[in-house]
C-alpha cells in the first residue's frame, strides 16, 4: 500500500479563490524564537485531506470612517496576482506604522499540515510559509526508506522545526527523527481524524469542523490527482526511542 503524501500543489497551484479565516489551534514557525524548537508529528497526509499548499495575502476593506483597514486574510488555491483588496506595505521606519499607498504585502505561500504537538500534546495545524522549510520537508519525506508512514497514515517519525537568528538573519532548519507510532497516538487520531479536513481553507470554512457535504449530501472539497506525488512505503520502523511522542 502506497499513500500520496505530498500535495502536488507543491509543484503545480489549481486555479481558485475563496475568502477563508484562520484556523485555531494552528501553529507557524515565526513564532519561535531565536535558539527554540518545537518538535511534531505529521497525521494524515495530502490523500487524506491533512496536507494542504496554497497562497494567502492580508486584505484590506474599507471601514465606516472612510478609512482602509486590515480584514483578515485571503487563503487562494492558485497566485492571486494583485488583487483590488490587498494590504498595503507599512512603513516600519516612522512611529505611528503608517500604510505605504501604491505599494502591496506580496502573498505568501503556505504548506499546511496536521500534526501533534510534543509540547502541548494536541492536534494542530502547522502553517509553514517559509520556502527552506518546506524544501527541507520536501527532501525528508522523499526518503522513503528511512521515513516511513503506518497504513493509518501516521508518520512514523517526528520533525524537529528549530529557529536561529533574528530579523533579516533568521533561518529556519527541519530535523527528523524515527519514532514508531505510540498506541495511544494512534488511537486518538482514529477518534479525532474525520474532524480535520483542510480542503476547508478553501471553501471559506473552518478546517476543524470537519469535511463538509453539499444539499445532495456529497462531499465538498476533495483532492486533485494531477502533478507529482510520494510514495512511501507504509511500514512501520524498528527504533529505541521510548519516549511516548
Amino acid at each position: 500500500m502506497t499513500l500520496q503524501v505530498l500535495p502536488p500543489e507543491m509543484l503545480e497551484a489549481p486555479k481558485d479563490k475563496i475568502e477563508t479565516k484562520e484556523a485555531q489551534p494552528y501553529w507557524k514557525p515565526s513564532s519561535l524564537k531565536d535558539g527554540e524548537s518545537e518538535e511534531f508529528r505529521l497525521l494524515g497526509c495530502y490523500e487524506t485531506g491533512h496536507a494542504i499548499v496554497g497562497w494567502q495575502y492580508a486584505s484590506e476593506k474599507r471601514r465606516d470612517n472612510g478609512e482602509l483597514g486590515f480584514a483578515g486574510y485571503v487563503v487562494t488555491r492558485s497566485h492571486p496576482g494583485q488583487p483590488d483588496d490587498i494590504a498595503r506595505e507599512t512603513d516600519w521606519s516612522k512611529p505611528d506604522r503608517p500604510k505605504i499607498d501604491g505599494t502591496y504585502v506580496k502573498p505568501r505561500r503556505f504548506l499546511a499540515w496536521v500534526a501533534t504537538s510534543a509540547a502541548r500534546g494536541r492536534l494542530e495545524v502547522l502553517f509553514i510559509e517559509q520556502k527552506s522549510l518546506r524544501e527541507q520537508l520536501t527532501e525528508i519525506l522523499q526518503e522513503i526508506e528511512d521515513y516511513t508512514w503506518t497504513q493509518e497514515g501516521l508518520a512514523n517519525f517526528s520533525i524537529k522545526v528549530s529557529r536561529k537568528g533574528t530579523g533579516l538573519e533568521t533561518s529556519y532548519s527541519i530535523l527528523p527523527k524515527v519514532r514508531k507510532v505510540p498506541d495511544k497516538i494512534a488511537k486518538e487520531w482514529a477518534n479525532q481524524k474525520n474532524t480535520i479536513w483542510l480542503p476547508n481553507f478553501f471553501e471559506g470554512k473552518d478546517p476543524f469542523d470537519g469535511r463538509q457535504t453539499d444539499e445532495k449530501g456529497l462531499p465538498a472539497g476533495g483532492t486533485d490527482k494531477r502533478g507529482a506525488f510520494v510514495k512511501p512505503t507504509t511500514k512501520t520502523t524498528t527504533q529505541t526511542d521510548n519516549n511516548e511522542f
